[in-house]
């Protein structure tokens, strides 16, 4: 689990809306996004979270403080704060190049 903000960089959806483009999300990470599965962001302790629908391709370095995000819906940015309180599985190599 580490601290993150994730930041809505491009909304894929039909609609062409860019309402949401820009919004920022904070959170907890609790495990590395993982291809084919929706990623999610607990925002308070009061069970509040963002989950996306399921993440096409992820972009950056596991042990690095920002990553890309794209589901099928939109694009992430996520700056990571800080060192994971618990250790993150990491996706097997390879497998975040695959979609």
């Amino acid at each position: 689990m580490v601290s993150v903000t994730a930041r809505k960089v491009r909304d894929q959806t039909t609609e062409r809306s860019s309402m949401n483009v820009g919004r920022r999300y904070t959170g907890y990470l609790i495990s590395y996004p993982v291809v084919g599965r929706g990623m999610v962001i607990f925002r308070d302790p009061h069970g509040h979270r963002m989950i996306t629908t399921p993440v096409k391709r992820v972009l950056g370095e596991p042990e690095g403080h920002m990553l890309y995000v794209e589901t099928e819906n939109s694009v992430y940015r996520i700056e990571i704060h800080g060192e994971p309180i618990f250790p993150m599985t990491h996706p097997v190599v390879g497998e975040a190049a695959s979609g």
